[in-house]
Protein backbone atom coordinates (compact mmCIF):
# COMPACT_ATOMS: atom_id res chain seq x y z
CA UNK A 1 0.00 0.00 0.00
CA UNK A 2 1.18 3.55 -1.30
CA UNK A 3 0.83 6.50 1.06
CA UNK A 4 1.69 9.91 0.72
CA UNK A 5 2.79 11.30 3.90
CA UNK A 6 2.51 15.04 3.29
CA UNK A 7 -1.66 14.36 3.24
CA UNK A 8 -1.17 13.76 6.81
CA UNK A 9 0.57 16.16 8.00
CA UNK A 10 -2.43 18.87 6.65
CA UNK A 11 -3.79 17.55 9.55
CA UNK A 12 -1.46 19.13 12.23
CA UNK A 13 -1.49 22.15 10.48
CA UNK A 14 -4.80 23.19 10.57
CA UNK A 15 -5.53 26.35 12.78
CA UNK A 16 -8.40 26.61 15.53
CA UNK A 17 -11.21 28.53 13.99
CA UNK A 18 -14.26 27.19 15.46
CA UNK A 19 -14.32 29.09 18.42
CA UNK A 20 -14.54 33.61 18.69
CA UNK A 21 -13.46 33.43 22.34
CA UNK A 22 -13.97 36.74 24.34
CA UNK A 23 -11.03 35.71 26.74
CA UNK A 24 -8.12 33.64 26.70
CA UNK A 25 -6.55 32.05 29.58
CA UNK A 26 -2.81 30.76 30.07
CA UNK A 27 -2.03 27.64 31.95
CA UNK A 28 1.22 25.29 32.87
CA UNK A 29 0.49 21.69 32.82
CA UNK A 30 2.79 18.79 34.01
CA UNK A 31 0.98 15.11 33.56
CA UNK A 32 2.80 12.04 34.80
CA UNK A 33 1.44 8.47 33.97
CA UNK A 34 2.35 4.78 34.06
CA UNK A 35 0.86 2.83 30.63
CA UNK A 36 0.63 -0.94 30.64
CA UNK A 37 -0.03 -3.76 27.80
CA UNK A 38 -0.36 -7.13 29.04
CA UNK A 39 -0.59 -9.00 25.77
CA UNK A 40 -2.15 -12.77 25.85
CA UNK A 41 -1.93 -13.53 22.60
CA UNK A 42 -1.64 -12.40 19.11
CA UNK A 43 -5.47 -10.57 18.92
CA UNK A 44 -6.18 -9.71 22.77
CA UNK A 45 -4.19 -7.87 25.31
CA UNK A 46 -4.99 -5.30 28.29
CA UNK A 47 -4.29 -1.90 27.81
CA UNK A 48 -4.07 0.04 31.56
CA UNK A 49 -3.14 3.50 32.69
CA UNK A 50 -2.90 5.39 35.82
CA UNK A 51 -2.21 9.35 35.74
CA UNK A 52 -1.60 12.28 37.78
CA UNK A 53 -1.72 16.34 36.48
CA UNK A 54 -1.22 19.07 37.94
CA UNK A 55 -1.25 22.50 36.94
CA UNK A 56 0.39 26.28 38.13
CA UNK A 57 2.94 23.34 37.24
CA UNK A 58 2.53 21.57 40.72
CA UNK A 59 1.27 24.00 42.71
CA UNK A 60 -2.88 23.02 42.03
CA UNK A 61 -4.47 19.59 41.58
CA UNK A 62 -5.98 19.04 38.17
CA UNK A 63 -6.82 15.48 37.80
CA UNK A 64 -6.19 11.84 38.83
CA UNK A 65 -7.24 8.81 36.85
CA UNK A 66 -7.47 5.22 36.18
CA UNK A 67 -8.25 3.53 33.05
CA UNK A 68 -8.48 0.21 31.21
CA UNK A 69 -9.48 -1.50 28.63
CA UNK A 70 -9.86 -5.15 26.49
CA UNK A 71 -8.04 -5.08 22.84
CA UNK A 72 -8.63 -6.80 20.12
CA UNK A 73 -6.39 -6.92 17.01
CA UNK A 74 -8.16 -7.93 13.98
CA UNK A 75 -4.98 -7.84 11.84
CA UNK A 76 -1.17 -5.60 11.45
CA UNK A 77 -3.36 -2.74 11.12
CA UNK A 78 -6.73 -2.42 12.57
CA UNK A 79 -7.50 -3.00 16.38
CA UNK A 80 -10.88 -2.25 19.11
CA UNK A 81 -10.59 -1.50 22.47
CA UNK A 82 -13.13 -0.88 24.56
CA UNK A 83 -13.06 -0.33 28.33
CA UNK A 84 -13.94 2.25 31.43
CA UNK A 85 -12.03 4.93 33.10
CA UNK A 86 -12.71 6.52 36.74
CA UNK A 87 -11.48 10.62 37.08
CA UNK A 88 -11.23 12.70 39.94
CA UNK A 89 -11.45 16.29 38.63
CA UNK A 90 -10.48 19.03 40.49
CA UNK A 91 -12.02 22.53 40.96
CA UNK A 92 -11.45 24.94 43.34
CA UNK A 93 -14.30 27.30 45.23
CA UNK A 94 -12.84 29.61 47.49
CA UNK A 95 -9.89 27.75 47.90
CA UNK A 96 -11.51 24.93 48.34
CA UNK A 97 -10.62 21.39 46.45
CA UNK A 98 -13.36 20.00 45.35
CA UNK A 99 -12.56 16.03 43.04
CA UNK A 100 -15.31 15.59 41.40
CA UNK A 101 -15.72 12.14 39.92
CA UNK A 102 -16.63 11.69 36.53
CA UNK A 103 -17.19 7.73 35.63
CA UNK A 104 -16.31 7.27 31.76
CA UNK A 105 -16.73 4.14 29.87
CA UNK A 106 -14.82 4.37 26.00
CA UNK A 107 -14.50 2.74 23.08
CA UNK A 108 -11.76 3.07 20.43
CA UNK A 109 -11.06 1.93 16.54
CA UNK A 110 -7.30 2.03 15.33
CA UNK A 111 -5.50 2.09 12.31
CA UNK A 112 -1.66 2.16 11.78
CA UNK A 113 0.38 1.62 8.55
CA UNK A 114 3.95 2.33 7.75
CA UNK A 115 5.38 4.07 4.82
CA UNK A 116 8.97 3.67 4.53
CA UNK A 117 9.92 3.87 8.69
CA UNK A 118 7.21 5.81 9.34
CA UNK A 119 4.15 4.77 11.18
CA UNK A 120 0.94 6.39 11.14
CA UNK A 121 -1.75 5.83 13.61
CA UNK A 122 -5.24 7.16 13.11
CA UNK A 123 -7.11 6.60 16.26
CA UNK A 124 -11.30 7.01 16.30
CA UNK A 125 -12.71 7.38 20.10
CA UNK A 126 -15.86 7.27 21.53
CA UNK A 127 -16.44 8.51 25.46
CA UNK A 128 -19.70 8.18 27.78
CA UNK A 129 -18.68 10.83 30.38
CA UNK A 130 -21.02 11.21 33.23
CA UNK A 131 -19.99 14.29 35.39
CA UNK A 132 -20.26 15.40 38.88
CA UNK A 133 -21.96 18.35 39.50
CA UNK A 134 -21.49 21.04 41.80
CA UNK A 135 -23.70 23.63 43.31
CA UNK A 136 -23.35 26.25 45.78
CA UNK A 137 -19.53 25.75 45.97
CA UNK A 138 -20.59 21.98 47.20
CA UNK A 139 -20.53 18.13 44.99
CA UNK A 140 -24.18 16.89 44.85
CA UNK A 141 -25.07 13.76 43.78
CA UNK A 142 -26.20 14.99 40.36
CA UNK A 143 -24.35 13.91 36.88
CA UNK A 144 -24.15 15.16 33.56
CA UNK A 145 -24.13 13.00 30.70
CA UNK A 146 -21.92 14.12 27.64
CA UNK A 147 -20.79 11.59 24.86
CA UNK A 148 -17.82 12.98 23.02
CA UNK A 149 -15.28 12.45 19.99
CA UNK A 150 -12.12 12.40 19.76
CA UNK A 151 -10.29 11.40 16.25
CA UNK A 152 -6.06 11.75 16.46
CA UNK A 153 -3.38 11.63 14.06
CA UNK A 154 -0.35 10.43 14.94
CA UNK A 155 3.02 9.65 13.16
CA UNK A 156 6.16 7.56 14.39
CA UNK A 157 9.60 8.06 13.27
CA UNK A 158 12.05 5.19 15.06
CA UNK A 159 15.91 5.81 15.27
CA UNK A 160 18.99 3.24 16.25
CA UNK A 161 16.75 0.17 15.68
CA UNK A 162 14.08 1.47 17.50
CA UNK A 163 15.71 2.93 20.58
CA UNK A 164 13.99 6.14 20.21
CA UNK A 165 11.20 7.30 18.42
CA UNK A 166 10.10 10.30 17.92
CA UNK A 167 6.57 11.53 17.35
CA UNK A 168 4.11 14.15 16.83
CA UNK A 169 0.47 14.41 16.10
CA UNK A 170 -2.51 16.30 16.86
CA UNK A 171 -5.85 15.27 18.36
CA UNK A 172 -9.44 17.23 18.13
CA UNK A 173 -12.39 16.34 20.67
CA UNK A 174 -16.03 17.03 20.27
CA UNK A 175 -19.43 16.95 21.70
CA UNK A 176 -21.40 16.08 18.63
CA UNK A 177 -24.58 16.52 20.39
CA UNK A 178 -24.27 19.74 20.78
CA UNK A 179 -23.42 20.90 17.24
CA UNK A 180 -25.21 23.71 17.28
CA UNK A 181 -24.32 24.88 20.68
CA UNK A 182 -21.06 26.08 22.21
CA UNK A 183 -20.15 22.47 24.00
CA UNK A 184 -19.57 21.21 20.50
CA UNK A 185 -15.73 22.09 20.92
CA UNK A 186 -13.92 20.93 23.61
CA UNK A 187 -10.52 20.81 23.03
CA UNK A 188 -7.78 20.64 20.18
CA UNK A 189 -4.66 19.23 21.17
CA UNK A 190 -1.00 19.23 19.44
CA UNK A 191 1.98 17.32 20.57
CA UNK A 192 5.64 16.07 20.16
CA UNK A 193 7.67 13.77 21.76
CA UNK A 194 10.05 11.51 22.19
CA UNK A 195 10.05 7.18 23.65
CA UNK A 196 13.44 6.51 24.99
CA UNK A 197 13.76 2.36 24.87
CA UNK A 198 15.38 1.18 28.14
CA UNK A 199 14.66 -2.33 28.09
CA UNK A 200 13.16 -5.27 26.02
CA UNK A 201 9.84 -3.82 27.93
CA UNK A 202 10.27 -0.86 29.45
CA UNK A 203 10.42 2.61 27.80
CA UNK A 204 10.06 6.51 28.67
CA UNK A 205 8.19 9.14 27.40
CA UNK A 206 8.91 12.61 27.36
CA UNK A 207 5.98 14.64 25.52
CA UNK A 208 5.24 18.46 25.18
CA UNK A 209 1.69 19.34 24.28
CA UNK A 210 -0.25 22.49 23.28
CA UNK A 211 -3.70 21.90 24.38
CA UNK A 212 -6.36 24.44 23.37
CA UNK A 213 -9.52 23.66 25.68
CA UNK A 214 -13.50 26.05 25.15
CA UNK A 215 -15.32 26.06 28.69
CA UNK A 216 -18.35 27.28 27.47
CA UNK A 217 -19.86 28.27 30.84
CA UNK A 218 -17.64 31.24 31.51
CA UNK A 219 -16.73 31.92 27.96
CA UNK A 220 -12.70 31.25 28.07
CA UNK A 221 -10.42 29.39 25.92
CA UNK A 222 -7.70 28.23 28.16
CA UNK A 223 -4.73 27.75 26.54
CA UNK A 224 -2.74 25.01 28.04
CA UNK A 225 1.26 24.20 27.96
CA UNK A 226 1.56 20.56 29.08
CA UNK A 227 5.08 18.98 29.84
CA UNK A 228 4.04 15.45 29.92
CA UNK A 229 6.42 12.08 31.71
CA UNK A 230 5.03 8.84 30.60
CA UNK A 231 6.43 5.18 32.22
CA UNK A 232 5.14 2.33 29.27
CA UNK A 233 5.50 -0.94 29.84
CA UNK A 234 4.64 -4.46 27.57
CA UNK A 235 4.31 -7.96 29.29
CA UNK A 236 3.91 -10.46 26.73
CA UNK A 237 2.37 -13.70 27.85
CA UNK A 238 1.85 -15.41 24.26
CA UNK A 239 2.39 -18.71 23.85
CA UNK A 240 5.76 -19.60 21.90
CA UNK A 241 3.78 -20.55 18.45
CA UNK A 242 1.65 -17.45 18.29
CA UNK A 243 5.21 -15.57 17.49
CA UNK A 244 6.23 -18.19 15.09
Amino acid sequence: MTLKPYKYFVFLLLPLTSKAQHKTTHTNMLWEGYYNTISFNKHWSLLSDAQVRTKDWTRQWSQMLVRSGVNYKINDHISFTGGFAFFKNAQYANKELLLKNEWRPWQELCYQVKSGKINFLQRLRTEQRFLQQVANNHKTPDYQYIFRLRYRLEFQIPFQENKFVFLAGNEVLVNPAYLNNSLFFDQNRTFAGMNLKLDRNTALQFQYLKILQWHSNTSVLDDQNVARINLLQQFNFRKRHDSK
